[in-house]
């Protein structure tokens, strides 16, 4: 698997996918990416939701707990009221889980951690390059109660401290 990302702006807010083996470089270019897209959607001057796929995902050179924390008080101070994080991998969410907790924004997170299934090439939708970006997400495979909490909000059960 090649690593690849993509963030873009959706009518919903913030869609950010990451997969595979993402370098430092490539992590600090999506940084710079996710802070121009939540000014601009504090520009709007409404709430929004935001979608983060990890994809298979590993840090080289280390993960940065810090830089995610950074990026969600940001989220939230440019008005982010929802933020689902799907992964698949139970390690990298219990990484976050406890990213979300520094954060302080554990309230309006939650994380889903899709079981190994019928996906493309066991990923969670395949290569992001060289295949068209979905306007919905949750035509993916296991993605349709994040896109629902995403777009809805609702009950769905939250990581808690004790995890």
């Amino acid at each position: 698997m090649t690593a690849s990302y993509l963030v873009e702006l959706k009518d919903w807010g913030l869609h950010v996918r990451l997969q595979g083996t993402l370098s430092l470089e490539q992590r600090d270019t999506i940084a710079r990416q996710v802070e121009m897209q939540c000014a601009t959607l504090g520009a709007r001057g409404t709430s929004w939701s935001s979608l983060v796929e990890f994809d298979r995902f590993e840090a080289e050179d280390g993960f940065r707990p810090e830089i995610v924390v950074a990026l969600m008080k940001l989220a939230r101070r440019c008005g982010q009221v929802r933020c689902a994080v799907v992964m698949t991998d139970w390690h990298w969410a219990s990484a976050m889980a406890e990213v979300m907790i520094a954060a302080g924004i554990d309230d309006q997170a939650r994380i889903f951690v899709l079981a190994k299934g019928p996906t493309v090439e066991g990923s969670l939708a395949g290569e992001i390059e060289g295949r068209p970006t979905a306007d919905h997400p949750a035509d993916y495979p296991g993605m349709d109660s994040a896109m629902a909490w995403v777009l809805n909000g609702g009950a769905v059960p939250m990581v808690s401290r004790a995890a």
